[in-house]
């Protein structure tokens, strides 16, 4: 076990903001309805959609909510209004359904969706290195990936449509089952267009501890090198997570330097700097802790937030005098947002490596963050 130590005085603010183009919402103005059955819970449900107008296209799903009756789309993007719509529509242990809607003058156009049950099919297997599948809070996630949504989309490229099918907790030793529903038509045997993916994260913060699963069965493996659709598997399929050989457990505590009081509910964000998008987030408890869990090895940013409620609490009231002990890339910046003084620290070209280094970093407050080497044969 390898050891490595990061000493921050710092200063942080709260939540980032997530950021998302949306069409033009759908209290005054044209929609679609999709209207649900009352045995479906609406939580269940995703949805997916493509609008065509003046506009081009425009797609996009619908966020899932709690105990309603239907889901609204609105039909407008940039104050135009789309002529026609394609939705895909699922809900757990139905089959999928899709709607080409054309769009008129009419303000409202609803649909209803049937939910027609389908079959099940049961699929089992182990995780290698089981290791990945050891702490208590691991989860196995079972994605759909619909390629034939372009076709049906009227596109050539662009993200896969996807709809998660299953969440199961896999056993200490890697192994784990799931009855999986036949949710389509396409997923036939030999249709290349269907996959399923399989996927490990920490329950807890969401972080991805392995982004795909790969079947050692050469004929069960798709063009993605996920699971290709059939009606019946069988039950010793491995399923191994490539290039996790060397993870890393990243732990520590954000605290006030001045009087040693620790900071709860601040938000850390470690981005992966090697053009892998890899982002893992994870907020302080009540006594300031953090963990982050099988993170690869590389060269993170790491951010830290944190909010105020008066001026006068933000711990670096000189944002651009901040200067770090080792010379160390670091950025300082506060602004009042939502009835709160707001401060972020961004650090640069942190490693998570196999090292004993140790930096330190002196500002306003302290995170000592320490991170521990797993590994495992494969």
């Amino acid at each position: 076990m390898v050891r490595c130590v990061l000493v921050i005085l710092l200063g942080m603010v709260a939540l980032l903001p997530c950021l998302t183009r949306t069409p033009t919402h759908a209290d005054d103005s044209r929609f679609v309805s999709i209207s649900l059955p009352p045995n479906v819970p609406s939580e269940t449900v995703q949805i997916s959609y493509y609008l065509v107008g003046p506009f081009g296209g425009y797609g996009s799903y619908v966020v899932q909510q709690v105990s309603v009756s239907s889901y609204q789309i609105p039909a407008m993007v940039d104050g135009k209004a789309a002529t026609e719509i394609r939705v895909i529509v699922y809900a757990s242990g139905c089959e999928i359904q899709k709607f080409v809607i054309p769009l008129t003058e009419d303000l409202r156009v609803s649909r209803e969706f049937p939910c027609q049950r389908v079959e099940t099919v049961k699929l089992s297997g182990q995780i290698v290195p089981n290791e990945l599948a050891k702490d208590s809070n691991t989860e196995l996630i079972v994605t759909y990936m619909a390629r034939w949504a372009h076709s049906f989309f009227g596109i050539v490229d662009g993200p896969v449509t996807q709809f998660k099918l299953a969440t199961v907790s896999p056993h200490a030793n890697g192994l784990f089952e799931v009855n999986l529903p036949l949710v389509s038509q396409e997923a036939t045997l030999s249709d290349p267009n269907t996959s399923l993916c399989l996927m490990l994260r920490d329950a807890k913060t969401w972080n991805h501890i392995a982004s795909n699963l790969e079947p050692n069965v050469p004929e069960l493996r798709s063009e993605d090198r996920c699971l290709r659709t059939r009606t019946a598997y069988p039950s010793d399929i491995n399923f191994t997570a490539l290039h996790f050989d060397r993870l890393y457990t990243l732990k520590g505590k954000v605290f006030r330097s001045d009087s040693g009081h620790a900071i709860s509910d601040s938000y850390i964000l470690l981005a992966n700097e090697n053009g892998e998008e890899k982002h893992f987030d994870a907020r302080t408890d009540e006594a300031g802790n953090f963990v982050f869990g099988h993170l690869p090895a590389g060269s993170y940013t790491v951010s830290v937030y944190a909010w105020f409620a008066k001026r006068n609490e933000v711990p670096s009231q000189n944002p651009l005098g901040q200067k770090t002990a080792d010379g160390g890339d670091i950025t300082v910046e506060w602004q009042r947002k939502s009835q709160a003084f707001m401060e972020v620290v961004t650090i640069r070209g942190f490693p998570i490596e196999p090292s004993g280094r140790t930096s330190k970093i002196s500002i306003w407050w302290a995170t000592e963050i320490a991170c521990a080497r797993l590994t495992w044969p494969l």
